[in-house]
């Protein structure tokens, strides 16, 4: 036996040993520090459900737990590459898709997993109850529940209503943070009036004599309001790596859609091609319309309206439109969260919140003073 073959045997016997008084030396985790030379590797794999399968097996899940009230009928979308820890499309995001069917109320809970229901077939009839606001699920809008907001979902009509879900499902569970209560009954109250309405005071006009919410927001983005804001920027392009992308903001502080995830709309031109890119976070995107295919790594989605994809964290990744029409994509990135962290960090470029806003157009002809003169740090040039 050679020295180097003894000093490991003498190594690993003594690993063991303080094991037993629950130990460990610090040189056990040298491979950890060594994979990470680099940057993280991507946790899962990039991945498309498409539209046609999972539609289709939600309806058969619909009639294998039988009449509406059983359970919620809902199939969450699992990464393949996640094969260890809390089960989702990404390490920190699960998404899913839910029926709900005929004249069927789901019944009323909280969690501290945040939520968010991006309608894909609704009806203006249908609704779910927010910490007791009724908000409209009409195709194509998008409803936050945030963490802990009791929430009931009801269908009052005679056809069926169908969205995707995402929750902070990994983020939550990893976190040790889960939290879950029953309401008790299938329904909460409701608010009796418009003016107790948190939804209205997330307006612009503002009662002046209470102390503003400015999170757990029960709010609904109407999908007519954001086609009408698409539409006001024309044929812009937006940024070159993901095109004309527009976030959901938090309609009191201008902040994230909730404290853990951000929602995007995203528009691409007719042949667009994305640069490569890569970020720290994660995301999942729905296909809202239009055609494309998403590369990531050396992966190539091939994407179709009603198409879920994921796309792991810190992998380089670039959306190509090379069709004939404007593909449009509803997004959900768990931004904040690294964010709130200190670890949101991107290649090549910084491209989010990273450019100044379209400055003041005018300048004068003599200026007496410099041309940033009281501009905020974000106005300036």
């Amino acid at each position: 036996m050679t020295d180097t073959q003894r000093g490991d045997e003498a190594l690993k016997k003594y690993d063991d040993s303080i094991r037993q008084d629950n130990l460990i030396g610090q040189w056990s985790f040298e491979p950890l520090l060594d994979a990470a030379v680099g940057g993280p590797k991507p946790r899962g794999d990039a991945h498309v459900w498409p539209w046609k399968t999972t539609r289709a097996r939600l309806a058969e899940a619909s009639d294998v737990l039988g009449p509406a009230g059983v359970g919620r009928c809902n199939l969450t979308f699992l990464n393949p590459g996640i094969t260890q820890g809390p089960p989702g499309s990404t390490h920190t995001l699960a998404a899913g898709i839910q029926i709900m069917r005929a004249r069927e109320v789901c019944w009323s809970h909280r969690h501290t997993m945040s939520a968010l229901r991006f309608v894909i077939e609704g009806n203006p009839e249908a609704f779910t109850v927010v910490d007791g606001e009724p908000l409209t699920m009409d195709r194509f809008d998008l409803l936050i529940t945030p963490r802990f907001s009791w929430h009931d979902h009801h269908n009052p009509t005679d056809e069926e209503v169908v969205w995707l879900d995402v929750l902070d499902l990994g983020l939550t569970l990893s976190l040790n943070q889960a939290f879950y209560e029953p309401f008790g009954e299938a329904s909460q109250p409701q608010r009796p009036g418009a003016a107790e309405s948190q939804g209205l005071r997330a307006k612009a006009l503002r009662p002046a004599w209470e102390r503003p919410r400015l999170s757990r927001l029960p709010i609904r983005y109407a999908w007519a309001d954001v086609t009408g804001i698409l539409d006001s920027y024309g044929g812009t392009a937006g940024d070159p790596y993901d095109g004309l992308a527009l976030r959901y903001a938090n309609p009191v502080t201008g902040g994230p859609t909730m404290t853990t995830m951000d929602c995007w709309v995203q528009q691409f031109v007719p042949g667009f091609e994305g640069l490569r890119h890569r970020r720290t976070s994660s995301s999942v995107g729905f296909v809202i319309s239009g055609r494309g295919r998403v590369e990531v790594g050396d992966e190539v989605l091939e994407i179709t309206p009603g198409d879920t994809f994921a796309v792991p964290n810190y992998a380089w990744h670039r959306l190509i439109n090379d069709s004939d029409d404007v593909l449009r994509i509803f997004s959900v990135h768990d931004i904040p969260a690294i964010t709130a962290l200190g670890l949101f960090y991107e290649e090549p470029v910084p491209t989010v919140a990273a450019h100044p806003a379209p400055p003041v157009p005018g300048l004068p002809h003599h200026p007496v003073h410099r041309t940033d003169a009281m501009l905020e740090p974000e106005e300036v040039r």
